[in-house]
């Protein structure tokens, strides 16, 4: 398979545009701001996997990975279960994957063909599972070929996904230009100063007798 071809079939088991459009925006909703932390400590358990088959690959190399090693390790019951456990485990997920594509495809047919109407063909449940039925085959049908033949089609795939993700991460949000207008500041008071309260004016002397400042005697007006 080659270098190229490992790292594109790994590009390709992540997803990225998968996680983009059905992962990313339900999680956002949940957790806001705290994403980042989120992917962190979810690529936790996804390292110490990644660590404990490179582990088991250097110790007992062999394509039955978990159902191999589980057999030599714990027995052949173990073993049995761990093989059934990848097996549904890969259905429930290729189904979910197959669901989420049946949704993106009806809207792509509306959009393509300027129908909202298509779109709404996904609600229809017999409609959506027969479709669902026809990814799923399509996708074992290219796991049947061989790994040449899946290799070819994630090349396709991979490439198709980074091409949509940078598109979208460089084209405009809106076809209206940005206008420039020059910052105009609010007048504001010098920095540092402070708004006294109002002092009310002292009285008139008309009409009163005030004590004199320097004597003390009364002063008439």
């Amino acid at each position: 398979m080659g270098l190229i071809g490992a790292v594109v079939i790994g590009v390709s088991c992540i997803a990225p545009a998968y996680t983009l459009t059905a992962a990313l925006g339900p999680t956002v909703s949940e957790v806001g701001v705290h994403l980042p932390a989120i992917f962190l400590v979810g690529f936790i358990p996804m390292l110490l996997v990644a660590l404990g088959y490179r582990e088991l690959n250097n110790a007992m190399p062999d394509a039955g990975t978990s159902f191999t090693w589980a057999s030599r390790a714990f027995g052949p019951w173990i073993g049995w279960m761990g093989g059934w456990g990848l097996i549904a485990a890969t259905i429930i997920v290729l189904s979910n994957l197959a669901a989420v594509a049946v949704d993106f495809f009806y809207l792509m047919l509306a959009q393509l063909f300027g129908n909202p109407d298509l779109a709404d063909l996904s609600k229809i449940l017999p409609l959506n599972i027969a479709t669902t039925l026809v990814f799923i085959a399509l996708a074992c049908w290219i796991s049947y070929r061989g790994m040449e033949t899946t290799k070819t089609v994630q090349y396709v795939l991979v490439a198709f996904q980074l091409l949509v993700l940078g598109w979208l991460a460089t084209w405009p949000r809106s076809a209206t230009s940005p206008t420039v207008r020059p910052l105009t500041p609010p007048k504001s008071r010098p920095t540092g100063s402070t708004r006294l309260p109002s002092i009310p004016s002292p009285p008139s002397r008309q009409g009163c007798r005030c004590p004199s400042s320097s004597t003390g005697a009364g002063t008439s007006p």
